[in-house]
């Protein structure tokens, strides 16, 4: 009976390994082909002012011809809504109609406490013993359990979410959706995607002035999209030919996107997200959030040696981004690289006669106060002068040198010795471009 019992159990074991093996298999041939063929500069300056520039670019439905398509597709807005604390986007994604009050706040209080985040070595797997139910894997061993159905039109679609520590809740199809399209459905209409591509484009070729005209900059800052350009610039990042966007939401006045980049050079895979809204359907979209909390960290990890405190833009206290240029020991001097940076800046700027800045210049604490308050001031005014040398005006600038006062890192570690990371960080000045 023991004998019995386990062969059964060897039976059993095996099944499950041959099945594991099989959707690991596919899965990897997915992300290599999803990996292949980037767009090369000659393809990116193709038609350059035109919205078909990007005609490559494949736009996903939130349908899927597989349930591994449609549940990575939910991976990936969660990786998004992890970074950016916001489950909205996962949200619109399902449909507000797979949940009740009381699960919605639940999904916005996992969003905010890091709960989205997903087991990095098993992110999402299948349900043993349920056909088309799928188990996105938490990073505390707990799961978000979703059911798949089949539509009538061979595409997969979601038929019902289990939050974790909830009872199983059947979605209410008799509930009226959100934002019913009008005469004019976004469904139909291609006039958010047609935006999202112009904006693309502009930002590829690396024409902050002509992106800048997409946006809302009210809502987004010119920090953000000259940090978005000069990551384009250095990081040597190329679309992807196939799935560059993941529609999260298209909604009559709102949409949501996830941009899918690769490393031309290492061939890795990275992404930020795109929101754009208008204020009626007759109105032009504007670009009203970009996301870059994913690319700054694979920018770090990939061009900046993991170094993320060396980056091009960083958080400002009062809120929004702040461009940064770093500078080398005791120098003054830009180098080419911060000459790149501000050429892009200074573009972008020319937008507006109305927008002004302040250039603020920092130091390490080798030295002494004297010495740092001056090369700070240094520094802020070489900055100036190259921005007005590229046609911004001096009285739109403003400086200010604060020496060593205000490190953005520690310039020694906890034990007292020297930190030259930190002094790294602390080496810069730093471009308030939005009041």
């Amino acid at each position: 009976m023991e004998e019995t019992s386990s062969k059964k159990s060897l039976i059993y074991f095996t099944g499950i390994t041959v099945v594991i093996a099989v959707i690991a298999l596919f899965l990897i041939k997915k992300c290599a082909i999803d990996q292949k063929d980037p767009i090369t500069p000659d393809q990116q300056a193709e038609n350059s002012d035109s919205i078909d520039q990007l005609k490559n670019i494949d736009e996903s439905n939130d349908q899927e011809a597989t349930p591994e398509e449609l549940i990575g597709h939910i991976r990936e807005i969660m990786l998004s809504a992890d970074k950016s604390k916001n489950a909205q986007p996962l949200i619109d994604y399902i449909g507000k109609s797979h949940f009740s009050q009381s699960q919605l706040q639940q999904l916005k209080r996992l969003a905010a406490s890091s709960g989205f985040k997903l087991d990095p070595a098993n992110p999402f797997s299948r349900v043993d013993g349920y056909p088309n139910r799928w188990s996105l894997n938490l990073a505390n061993n707990s799961k978000i359990i979703i059911d798949l159905e089949k539509s009538a039109n061979g595409k997969w679609k979601i038929k019902n979410i289990i939050l974790p520590g909830a009872d199983k809740k059947t979605a209410d199809t008799n509930r009226p959706k959100d934002n019913q399209p009008s005469s004019k459905s976004p469904a139909d209409d291609q006039s958010a995607l047609n935006t999202i591509k112009q904006f693309l484009g502009a930002v590829t070729r690396l024409d902050a002035a002509a992106a800048g005209k997409l946006i809302d900059d009210s809502k987004v800052s010119y920090a953000t999209l000259a940090g978005l350009c000069i990551i384009f610039e250095e990081g040597d990042y190329a679309l992807l030919k196939k799935k560059t966007l993941r529609k999260m939401f298209l909604k009559n006045t709102s949409s949501g996107w996830l941009v899918r980049l690769r490393s031309k050079s290492t061939g890795e895979l990275a992404m930020f997200s795109i929101t754009s809204k208008r204020e009626n359907i007759d109105l032009p979209w504007q670009i009203t959030e970009i996301n870059l909390d994913n690319l700054l960290s694979d920018y770090a990890q990939r061009a900046l040696g993991g170094d993320t405190y060396y980056s091009p833009l960083i958080k400002n206290p009062k809120g929004g981004d702040t461009l940064a240029i770093y500078f080398d020991l005791d120098a003054k001097n830009l180098t080419t690289r911060t000459k790149r940076q501000l050429t892009i800046v200074a573009k972008l700027l020319k937008l507006s006669s109305e927008k002004k800045l302040t250039i603020s210049g920092h130091t390490d604490s080798l030295g002494s106060d004297p010495y740092n308050l001056s090369l700070s001031r240094d520094r802020a005014e070489k900055v100036m002068q190259f921005l007005a040398e590229n046609g911004i005006n001096e009285k739109q600038m403003e400086i200010v040198g604060y020496g060593k006062s205000k490190p953005r890192l520690p310039n020694t570690t906890k034990t007292g010795d020297d930190s030259p990371a930190g002094r790294r960080a602390n080496r810069r000045a730093e471009i308030l471009l939005d009041f």
